[in-house]
């Protein structure tokens, strides 16, 4: 080697080094922004139906718990299984959220991997600080709920499938199976994450398509999923039957969700910042399909981790319907890739850098929307009650699904253990009896103002009880009905 090539090459690496130190730099500087905005307020707003129902799971004595997974509800089983001890470190918002924190911080430095494993180091520094700010990734985060799990697994798989394509060995193969089975356990819908990394198949340049290696992947995933294939089948799907048909507003939910996990205001200008980048994106996939053989499967990648578990729903909920927003969250780390791909790839700079500011400026103030956004206030409703209510009095709750939510959430609240009112769950008029209680507490949940069995529990009561001052809270509504002196 000549001197002037040794100092060329000297060069080089240096300049590498540097790239990679700069690199390191930002990555986590967005790491400690991106845990810092799923951390700050993190107790603050009430758990909601979904939350109440995660703990009120893992609580449960062991046989029940476990009959429970097998014969009732399978789906986020694992994560149930690791909320169990967790619980041991207290039932306060922000100590059982913490647990899903811990997934959506790791998220984005496997989002970084992801994308500077497909594109390079700096599609993945873009990738990993817009999935950092983004709105759908911080309230997954903030959830007593295995929706940040699936997130993370889903990255994960992704990359060990993109490292089983790029070097085929039995340890890669392994490892990618193991991880996309377990992705499973965590919500039944990751049984569509292989699915969309096998499309990948149709793109890919024959001397890739190392079938040794992929048909034994495939096998260990189809061993190890099968029993969550089997509770899929076997189990009841009545607690998914308020899913409605697809419809366009649903397309319209999920954007918005994957964007700003909310389609008003601004969530709706940032989903079309987002369509527009992914407009972008789409026409870069059509222009290299019939060029560029290496480029189209990583093209190809990030299109399939988006669309294919949408066209899968659909095609399911031609049967049952299953096309929910939130279900799709398995959508979200090809959705922040397309978005990346998208603004990285505007021709003008300017263009460029007002992308990616207006997506990060956007997210941020979706991100503070959602601090002050509460699903349902059953802390402020049950600590009411636990202050003015007596043994003696009667709760009835409106629907019955409430009485779970309002007693269960007593359960661990401080002066919760106290005598308590008899609970009563109602879903009409005639399927009650409050005795001869002095007082009597309505508690309406998910009840419309012109719902005829409200009116017609309301119109019962009124004949032995003089109703008192609404109370009302984020969802649910306390009617205190007491007899007349």
């Amino acid at each position: 080697m000549s001197p002037g090539s040794t100092s060329a090459y000297g060069t080089s690496a240096r300049l590498s080094d540097i790239g990679a130190e700069r690199s390191s730099f930002w990555l986590w500087t967005i790491v400690a922004v991106g845990t810092a905005l799923r951390l700050y307020a993190l107790g603050n707003k009430s758990f909601w139906i979904d939350e109440i129902a995660s703990v009120a799971i893992a609580r449960r004595t062991t046989p029940v718990f476990w009959h429970f997974l097998w014969h009732d509800e399978g789906n986020m089983a694992a994560y149930y299984v690791l909320l169990r001890p967790w619980l041991h470190l207290g039932y306060g918002e922000g100590t059982v959220r913490l647990l899903s924190v811990l997934p959506g911080i790791l998220s984005i430095p496997v989002m970084y991997a992801v994308g500077r494993r497909i594109f390079g180091r700096d599609l993945g520094i873009l990738a990993a600080l817009f999935l950092a700010l983004n709105a759908c990734a911080v309230s997954v985060s903030q959830e007593a709920r295995a929706y940040s799990f699936v997130v993370l697994l889903t990255l994960l798989s992704t990359y060990l499938f993109v490292q089983l394509i790029e070097l085929p060995t039995q340890g890669a193969a392994f490892a990618y199976a193991l991880v996309a089975a377990l992705t499973c356990y965590f919500h039944y819908f990751g049984v569509l994450v292989p699915a969309a990394h096998f499309v990948v198949l149709l793109g890919l340049p024959a001397h890739r398509r190392t079938w040794r290696m992929l048909l034994p992947a495939a096998a260990i995933i189809a061993v190890l999923g099968a029993p969550i294939l089997w509770l899929i089948h076997a189990q009841d799907t009545g607690h998914i039957s308020w899913v409605q048909t697809p419809s366009l507003l649903e397309f319209y939910h999920l954007g918005a969700f994957l964007a700003a996990d909310s389609g008003k205001a601004v969530g709706a200008v940032l989903l079309a910042v987002d369509l527009a980048l992914v407009g972008v994106f789409l026409k870069n996939l059509k222009s290299i399909w019939s060029g560029d053989l290496e480029g189209r499967w990583r093209y190809l990648l990030v299109a399939s981790l988006v669309f294919t578990p949408i066209v899968l729903t659909l095609l399911v909920s031609l049967v049952r319907p299953a096309f929910y927003h939130r279900f799709l969250v398995i959508c979200l780390p090809g959705w922040v890739l397309m978005t990346a791909l998208g603004a990285q790839q505007l021709r003008s700079r300017s263009w460029r850098t007002a992308a990616i500011v207006g997506v990060c400026v956007l997210s941020l103030v979706s991100v503070a929307i959602l601090y002050r956004r509460v699903q349902e206030d059953w802390r402020g409703a049950v600590n009411y009650l636990i202050a003015v209510g007596r043994p003696g009095d009667r709760v009835l709750y409106y629907q019955s699904v409430g009485e779970f939510a309002g007693e269960n959430y007593r359960d661990w609240l401080p002066a919760g253990d106290a005598p308590r009112p008899t609970p009563i769950g109602v879903n009409s008029a005639t399927e009650w009896d409050v005795g001869d209680a002095q007082r009597v507490w309505l508690v309406l949940y998910r009840a419309k103002p012109d719902d005829a069995a409200v009116g017609e529990i309301q119109q019962e009561l009124g004949r032995r009880y003089v109703a008192g001052e609404r109370k009302e809270f984020r969802g649910v509504t306390i009617v205190p009905f007491e007899l007349g002196r």
